[in-house]
């Protein structure tokens, strides 16, 4: 396997987490694993990882029932044709994958060829925020509005005290800003932290605690900072390497130089388009 599986027990419920490797973002895709099913979130940058998932599944022995995007960012959905399963999405969000998904999948896929399908799969199911029972499981699904993106599913197991927060948080890797929502964002962060949950499922690097959100809250600072003092995309990426240089994912800060920079000419040999 080229990913990173982490297996998460809270009180009978199996969370298992793929982990891409750096060339597909480090971004997560969590397996709930209840009595006869499995229950996916998030679907992968390329169809190879995703792959690597389905053959796992298979050694799980149950079926995949549904499949949750978060958000629209390829990343997160691209890779959801390899999965035989219905799409849930937001409400907000089936909107946006069905207005630019296509676009995307079409951009990544000049980009990188057949791992990366030519379109987007679309949402057939909407979620609605709110308590659902899934085989005797309590599913709390929250709307994360003006963090990352615009709108973001995350999915809370509140009897188990995890929280799928996806792109709420990330850990230790680079983090996309390219919406620069550096207020709202931290103002998630706080509101999230105080609710009850003690075990964080990220969206990009491994699970960890409450910790998280003081890792996060610390690398939007930095990020802030150095966007404010940044010459352009090649200053950018050079001091947020320098500020975390541990930190894995650095093709999520050429990604993003797009949005930040949109006036400049393309001044770095590491600038993609997107």
């Amino acid at each position: 396997m080229l990913g990173e599986m982490t297996v998460t027990e809270c009180d009978g419920v199996r969370i298992h987490t793929y982990t891409a490797p750096d060339e597909g973002w480090r971004v997560n895709t969590h397996l709930i694993e209840l009595p006869t099913q499995i229950v996916a979130v998030d679907a992968q940058y390329t169809l190879r990882y995703a792959r690597e998932i389905i053959d796992y599944i298979r050694i799980l022995g149950k079926p995949l029932t549904r499949l949750y995007i978060t958000h629209y960012h390829p990343d997160h959905l691209l890779g959801a044709a390899a999965f035989a399963a219905p799409l849930h999405a937001l409400a907000e969000v089936k909107a946006k994958i069905d207005l630019v998904g296509d676009r995307v999948a079409a951009e990544e896929h000049a980009k990188h060829g057949d791992i990366i399908p030519e379109r987007a799969e679309r949402p057939s199911r909407i979620v609605v925020p709110g308590m659902e029972v899934i085989e005797n499981t309590r599913f709390e699904f929250l709307q994360l509005r003006h963090a990352e993106t615009e709108d973001a599913l995350m999915i809370g197991l509140p009897d188990h005290r995890v929280l799928i927060a996806q792109d709420l948080i990330y850990n230790a890797v680079h983090v996309f800003i390219g919406e620069q929502a550096f207020d709202s964002w931290g103002v998630a962060l706080k509101t999230y932290r105080a609710l009850p949950y003690e075990r964080l499922l990220p969206g990009h690097g491994a699970p960890g605690g409450p910790e998280l959100y003081d890792a996060m809250a610390h690398y939007l600072s930095v990020a802030r900072a150095a966007l404010s003092e940044a010459s352009g995309p090649s200053d950018l990426k050079q001091r947020l390497i320098a500020a975390f240089p541990e930190f894995s994912g650095r093709a999520l800060l050429d990604h993003q130089m797009r949005f930040l920079f949109p006036a400049r000419s393309n001044d770095d040999q590491h600038r993609q388009p997107c």
